[in-house]
């Protein structure tokens, strides 16, 4: 005769998870186990590092705007943010650039830790990092000199620099574009980021067609230079909105655990 415990074992369903070696952790109803929200726990260190990206894009856009208003000869509306790498005080943009490089593949690290076993947890990241190794390429690797910019300087052949420059650009901007859609699709999935999936993949078709109609412009002319500048502004906006959204999220978790433990002391 079974004892009462064998009974209720015999009328559950087999675990047919586990019968093939399925180790995901289970909820109370044996079912798997809901992935965490995005950004639910998330240290802050973690926290720290996915900032990196996000200020250096802030950091990046300050220097840029300021050396593009105060340098002798450039016009920020029709040309491109690259070619404040030539000329005098060169040495600058291409730092702004090789810094920006840097903070983003140190983001790359944070995004990991914070999408960890979740959809998009190495896609993501990767794309970071790429983005961020592109930068760096584009900081070492100035562009060609001409289309108006130094001033007096004709448009000579297409040098090897000038190519790695220019491919580097191209891998740094559709990095952030898939990077976009790659997040929308994470997000779609997350109830507490459900409504954010439309806007960040808006982010991410405005990236492409502005930097379309930039190249429609050969890179400089006309505005040009604003129609770049907005490329990378899209996203600048929508990190430092995510970022916040994360923040505060890590501070009413914090608050949340001190007043259940404050309660748990009382009730002692």
């Amino acid at each position: 005769m079974r004892t009462a415990p064998e009974q209720d074992l015999a009328r559950r369903p087999p675990d047919r998870g586990r019968a093939h070696g399925d180790t995901r952790p289970r909820a109370a109803n044996g079912r798997p186990a809901r992935p965490p929200y995005l950004g639910s726990g998330a240290s802050i260190p973690t926290l720290l590092l996915v900032a990196c990206g996000t200020l250096g894009g802030v950091a990046f856009t300050a220097v840029y705007l300021a050396e593009g208003a105060f340098r002798s000869g450039y016009d920020a509306v029709s040309q491109p943010i690259s070619a404040l790498s030539l000329g005098p005080g060169g040495s600058l943009q291409q730092g702004n650039f090789a810094l920006f490089g840097v903070l983003m593949i140190l983001s790359a690290f944070g995004w990991r830790r914070l999408l960890a076993g979740t959809r998009g947890g190495l896609a993501f990241p990767v794309t970071r990092a790429v983005v961020g190794v592109g930068l760096v390429v584009d900081g070492i690797f100035s562009q060609d000199a001409g289309h108006g910019y130094p001033p007096g300087v004709t448009t000579a052949a297409s040098s090897l620099q000038g190519e790695l420059h220019n491919a580097a650009a191209v891998v740094v901007i559709l990095g952030l574009a898939v990077g976009c859609f790659v997040l929308a699709r994470r997000f779609s999935s997350d109830p507490l980021w459900r409504d954010w999936a439309p806007f960040v993949f808006a982010t991410g078709i405005l990236t492409l067609v502005f930097i379309t109609a930039f190249g429609l412009y050969g890179g400089s002319g006309g505005v040009a230079g604003v129609l770049e500048r907005l490329a990378g502004a899209v996203n600048s906006v929508f990190g430092l909105a995510v970022l916040l959204r994360l923040l505060l999220q890590a501070r009413h978790e914090r608050q949340a655990a001190a007043w259940n433990d404050l309660g748990g002391r009382h009730s002692l």
